[in-house]
Order: C-alpha cells, then structure tokens, then sequence
C-alpha cells in the first residue's frame, strides 16, 4: 500500500487453486487486492467488466477454456489492457520468447522465489505506472495547448496560486467557487498535480451533464442488471478516482436524492453500487466546483447544508477575468500561440479593445475568441476588425450599438419591438456563449425560466448549438 491508501489490483489466473492462495500469501493482501478467475476466458470477462480497475494480470500458461497463449493473443480486444506478468511451470526458453513476443511484459518460472515475485510486481507495476503517466501528462499539456500551469500575473491570481500551493498537499475537501469560464476544472487539476497523491488518477464529473436518473450509476457503479440497459457491471467513478481526485464540477446541480447518498459515502469512505453487492472501500480526494451560491440554495432548501460543510473545507474562489487586471493581454498572446498558427500579433487597436472588453465568458470566451481571430487576420497580426463583434462594440455586441433614432417611415410600436430584439438578441447571444450554448445555465445566469428564453430564441432566430464549445476545460 502507498501512501494514500492505495492498493494496486492484481487479477491472478491460474486453474490450480493452490497456486493463486501462493501467489497472495507471498505479495500479502495488505499490499495489494486480489481477484483470482481460474482461465483465460474468465481473465477476459473481468477485464473486459472492469477495464482500468486491474493493474497487473499475473497468468499461468497451461489452462483449460482458452490457455495463456490464447489470452495473450486476444489481449489486443481490450482498451488499454493492463501489463501481464507470466508464471509457469513451463521452463522452456522458447515459451519465454513467445510470451513476450505475444505482449506479456515478464516472464517467471514455478517454483519460484518469493522475493523473485515481489521483485518481478513491484517492477511492472512501476513500469506501466509510468507509462500511464506519462501518456496523461503528455494528453494533458496537447489538450491545454500549453504548459497546464495556471497564468496570470494579477494580484487576485497571485492570491489563488497561493491558497492551492497550502492546501493541495493536505488532505482537505476543496470547494471552488466562480463565474462560468473561469477555470475551475484546471484549479482542479493543478491542487491535484500539487497534492501528495498526483501519481493517482484525475477524475472530473460534470454533475450538470449527466441526466438526475444516471448520476448515481455514474458516480457509485452498478451491478449487472440493476436497471434497463445495465449488461454489465460498472466500477463508478469513485472506485476509477481511488487514490486520487475525484472532482465534482457543477455540484450545485445535483439532485438532492444524490446527495444524500453522497454525504453517505463521504463520511464512510465507502460506494455502495446501485443493484446491491459488496461495499467497497475507497480512499478519494474531493473537489468540488460550482458557480452557483451554495449558502442560498441550503437557505431555500435545494442544497444540503450538512454536504456544503463536508465539500467546504476550503474556499477557492477564482476571479473573473474583468477583475484580473493585466492578466488579458498576457492569456490572448498564450492562446494566440497555442493555436500553432506561427507568431501572431496584436495591433494596438486590438488590444485596447481586448483590455476594453467586460468579459462575460471569461478565460473561454477570451481562448475562443482567440481562436477566431487567428483564423480570420492577414500578415500576422491581429486587428479590431479582427476580432468578434462583440469586442468591436458592433450590432450584437452591446446594447449600446443599438439605434435608438426612428428610421423613415416606422410607427413608434415598431421601433420599440426593433430595439427590444436588439437588446434581447445582444443579451441571450452574450449568455449562451458564455455557457457555450447551455440554455439552461444562461437562463439561470439571467434569472429567466427556461421555457421563456427558449421561446426567445425561436422568436429571434438563435441557435444555441452555434455557441456550443467542444472543450469545457480552459486555461486561465
């Protein structure tokens, strides 16, 4: 066991039962946990039930219903198949040859030293730990299309990089609080990069994308045939984040049915999987994230207070880019080259009408922007004509642009509709590219029932799929 209660899974497959109760005795199930099928064919259904939640197979070669050769051959049938370690009775060299040609990573022969066993685990395991990471961090920095640090310069980022370099390396629940577009997931992952678990896995869950009747299964698993369309068992991303974080954005979305039960789990340190079966212990760093107000919500009843001081040990609330003074110029140049299209300048019209801007979208609305105005500027360098129209100050960027002088010919009841659309357009155009195309999120950032700013938009002609952003993730 590491240091953050970890156990590694290791599946033993072996038809003789003596020699799997000889492979726990000697690496102690106190150091690692143990599954044990008696061939090839069961070695398969539990990886293929499980996936990731196996670490290490250790395989016999000689056994009935598909033998280890034949495992090994449709090892390549599994996403991201586990490091398999070989032992055998078999010691000849060419089954050694053809084992680790067929993908096993060791080879180890019966009777075998116990010390030799430990060795030829740890080794693996270590290996293929590595490995993952480095393919995670790798995925990570393309994905961020930068370093994964947090930017910024300003005195409220300065505040925020110091409360996450106190708190990660504790044990303590993070609550992060801010407007849309913030950053809250990379806040995240940085108290997770910082903690003293960072080996362990990242596990982000959008609790506001997950319809109320899944998130239970999607948080806490379920048996095979807890409910229609359960054909097999799922782990849960509790048991996928043990060891790890396991961050919870948008908290303030749950069903207050699911939080109870995950106040359950939080105080237990246990999930229970939807359709019965055993409770399993797990060891889990949460943070949470919302942008909506938690104390309000226990007020009228739709959040629980007694889960809001579980989530909120620590408050990290990340500004919004308005309130981050200097930080614009110096994210829009990182977005600029993050966008691999050469060095990329900004006019000083351009950036003045950056710094100008109020940023209702924040760190997302800035990036995609960004992005925009890459695509669309001559010779390098970006100008105001440029940039979208709502940093132009142009028809659909601000109330402002809106004329409010009759034009020839048009009664006083069709100028008054003429400047209302505008000013509805330019409204619920700003709070859907905030939300990225969320109906729902910007109705409630309006104070407006959803059905309104739907019928709205049909009025006005608005897509909300044209504002959708394929990444929700963005780096502030």
């Amino acid at each position: 066991m590491n240091s953050t209660g970890y156990r590694p899974r290791i599946l033993v497959c072996d038809d003789e039962a003596v020699a799997r109760r000889a492979v726990v005795r000697a690496l102690g199930k106190a150091t690692y946990d143990f599954t044990e099928r008696d061939s090839g064919l069961g070695a398969l259904e539990i990886l293929s039930e499980r996936g990731h939640a196996i670490d290490l197979v250790l395989l016999d070669l000689n056994m009935p219903r598909l033998d280890g050769m034949g495992f090994l051959a449709r090892i390549d049938e599994l996403v991201d198949p586990p490091p398999i370690v070989v032992v055998t009775a078999d010691t000849s060299i060419r089954s050694a040859i053809d084992a680790v040609r067929a993908g096993a990573a060791d080879y180890l022969c019966k009777p075998y030293a116990v010390d030799e066993l430990r060795i030829v685990v740890e080794k693996s395991l270590e290996t293929a730990r590595l490995r993952w990471e480095n393919r995670r961090l790798t995925a990570e920095v393309r994905r961020l299309g930068g370093s994964g640090e947090l930017l910024g310069t300003s005195e409220a980022m300065r505040r925020v990089k110091d409360v996450i370099g106190k708190v990660a390396p504790t044990t303590a629940s993070v609550l992060i609080l801010g407007e849309s577009g913030t950053g809250k997931e990379l806040a995240a992952r940085q108290i997770h990069l910082q903690s003293e678990r960072p080996q362990g896995p990242f596990i982000a869950v959008n609790c506001a994308a997950i319809p109320d009747a899944l998130v239970e299964s999607e948080l806490f698993g379920h048996r095979r045939g807890a409910f229609t369309g359960a054909d097999r068992d799922r782990p849960g991303r509790f048991r996928e984040a043990d060891g790890g974080t396991l961050f919870l954005d948008e908290i303030g979305d749950m069903a207050l049915s699911t939080q109870a039960k995950l106040l359950r789990t939080l105080q237990e340190g246990q999930v229970e999987p939807l359709g019965g079966g055993p409770v399993v212990a797990v060891n889990v760093r949460i943070v949470a994230a919302t942008h909506h107000d938690l104390k309000r919500m226990t007020a009228d009843g739709s959040f629980r207070e007694d889960l809001l001081f579980r989530l909120r040990v620590v408050d990290l609330e990340l500004p919004p880019l308005r309130a981050r003074d200097g930080d614009v110029l110096l994210l829009a140049r990182h977005f600029l080259d993050a966008t691999g299209s050469g060095h990329v300048g900004l006019s000083p019209g351009a950036e003045a009408a950056l710094c100008g801007y109020s940023w209702p979208g924040n760190v997302r609305e800035l990036a995609n922007a960004m992005e925009r105005a890459a695509i669309f500027c001559h010779e390098h360098t970006i100008r105001t004509t440029d940039l979208p129209a709502d940093l132009r100050g142009e028809d659909g960027g601000g109330a402002d642009s809106v004329s409010l002088a009759p034009v020839a010919g048009e009664d006083f009841r069709t100028a008054k509709t003429r400047v209302i659309d505008a000013f509805e357009r330019t409204v619920l155009t700003t709070a859907l590219r905030a939300h990225s195309g969320n109906v729902s999120q910007a109705a409630r950032a309006l104070g407006l029932h959803r059905q309104n700013v739907q019928q709205k938009l049909r009025r006005l002609g608005i897509s909300p799929s044209s504002f959708k952003n394929d990444s929700d993730t963005v780096l502030p």
